[in-house]
């Protein structure tokens, strides 16, 4: 495998990792306003997603290590495909919640296997000296490029989607799961797993408790570290209760449901290409 081929199917990979969100992030919120959730009951649905993927963060972050950069992205894709699957077809508080975790676990699956693997291919090309900021700069930027094609896409589906045929609200999730099962394909078939260090899992787990100590130790001792925490926590806040607030709001703007979604995509689509230019242009 050429270093070419690895960047391509390193964004590939990225893309395709992305657009499953992407393409469910528009009507996520309206779909759950359909079905009958209070905001109360979809904001706790988002939350346990959100704590889901937090607290396997760590754990699942050498397990790569042990099974495998493609069997770990592979498992992702399996998790992503069930819960947006199931999101597609809830109808009840408990159901999206049990989503949320499923979400959440492929989340946390997804983060950093697929860089890894891109790491330890491109070292084994040009050895331990290789230049990894630029593919791995546009593999970032693959990844807001994914978010803003999913988003457009998936906020337009509902209006093009027969009532007759099902609720238009659930097509981009059901959406999502097909383009969930086309990362899956990629990765057995497309992404031959590099030499790299393996370890046990035992190795692993007991690793975790002094990482958390030690990342609290450093984010508390530092006065920088602390205010970059302070300022993350604030706008993880904000952009909950704008991804909350403002999907019903536009469709009460816009008129219905399906309009709504559309007009909120396009206001995401806009940030993510801002991130995809940011990314592009890091280097």
């Amino acid at each position: 495998m050429s270093a070419r081929s690895a960047l391509r199917r390193y964004m590939l990979v990225n893309f395709l990792t992305w657009l499953p969100p992407g393409l469910m992030m528009a009507s996520m919120v309206l779909l759950m306003t359909d079905r009958g959730l209070s905001l109360a009951q979809i904001g706790l649905s988002v939350t346990v997603f959100s704590i889901v993927t937090v607290s396997l963060e760590l754990p699942t972050g050498g397990l790569a290590d042990v099974v495998g950069r493609r069997m770990v992205l592979a498992a992702s894709a399996v998790f992503t495909v069930a819960g947006l699957a199931l999101m597609s077809v809830s109808t009840t508080f408990w159901m999206f919640v049990l989503s949320g975790v499923l979400k959440g676990v492929a989340r946390a699956l997804s983060s950093g296997p697929a860089t890894s693997w891109y790491v330890d291919t491109l070292h084994g090309i040009e050895g331990h000296e290789a230049d990894l900021k630029p593919g791995l700069a546009r593999g970032g930027a693959m990844e807001s490029v994914a978010l803003c094609a999913g988003v457009l896409v998936g906020g337009g589906l509902p209006l093009l989607v027969p009532p007759s045929l099902m609720l238009p609200l659930a097509a981009p999730p059901l959406l999502g799961a097909v383009a969930a099962v086309v990362l899956l394909v990629v990765v057995v078939f497309a992404l031959p797993e590099p030499a790299h260090e393996r370890r046990s899992l035992a190795s692993v787990l007991r690793e975790v408790p002094a990482t958390v100590t030690g990342g609290v130790r450093l984010a508390v001792g530092g006065a920088m570290l602390r205010r970059l925490m302070v300022a993350a926590a604030a706008s993880g806040v904000v952009l909950m209760t704008i991804e909350l607030l403002t999907p019903g709001r536009l469709a009460e703007l816009a008129g219905t449901a399906e309009r709504g979604s559309l007009v909120y995509a396009v206001v995401a689509a806009l940030g993510f290409a801002g991130s995809a230019t940011g990314s592009a242009l890091a280097p």
